[in-house]
């Protein structure tokens, strides 16, 4: 399933590789603190030909390879894992695991390529209908249409989308990462109950 918050105020285009260089990141995972949130998702990464480090899928293209950007990812050792490459862009799928360090997603755990697992087994992954809050306040459509508008601008390359639920009076926000700016911003902006994130990292301890 995805992170839920109700808030009150990437074909066929490379061979698949284990090989090359492995970008900046040192391939080493990081120990968490006790009180650490850890995250986790399945999540395309892609690093970019002119790019120092590889980066956490938001909105990707279908075309190959993908183009897309999202949260950089620490601690990624492209040598480790399997991947395509086209180009000078290297990506694949993976179930990532990590904390998140206000910039970055810091690895905890060794990716896992989901081409290698069962999604069965990580049920919290898998996507569920969310649950509606009540809003405090049931603004028009134009205005949540414009609150939808505002934080997709505010929050480039960290949502997939915001759009409005009409049936309900809210804003759903689907984000890579519910970061505390995000929640923070949508508790100020939008009335109580008027707005769901969820988000494709999820918390898992």
């Amino acid at each position: 399933m995805a992170a839920v918050l109700a808030l009150a105020a990437c074909g066929d285009g490379g061979a698949d590789e284990a090989g090359g260089a492995s970008g900046a990141s040192d391939g080493a995972v990081t120990a968490v603190a006790e009180d650490a949130v850890v995250y986790q998702g399945g999540l395309t990464v892609l690093q970019k030909a002119d790019a120092d480090v590889p980066e956490l899928c938001g909105m990707a293209t279908a075309s190959i390879p993908p183009i897309c950007g999202g949260i950089p990812v620490s601690g990624w050792d492209w040598e480790s894992v399997e991947h395509e490459t086209l180009h000078g862009v290297r990506w694949g799928d993976y179930i990532v695991t990590g904390v998140f360090d206000g910039e970055s997603l810091v690895l905890t755990e060794d990716p896992v390529s989901k081409a290698e697992v069962d999604m069965a087994d990580y049920p919290h992954l898998l996507p569920e209908e969310p649950e509606f809050p009540e809003p405090a306040e049931v603004l028009p459509v134009e205005e949540l249409e414009a609150l939808a508008n505002e934080v997709t601008a505010a929050f480039p390359g960290l949502l997939y989308w915001a759009r409005v639920d009409e049936a309900h009076s809210v804003v759903l926000i689907h984000a890579l990462l519910a970061t505390p700016e995000l929640e923070a911003y949508a508790a100020e902006r939008f009335p109580e109950g008027a707005v769901l994130i969820t988000s494709a990292l999820v918390p898992i301890g």
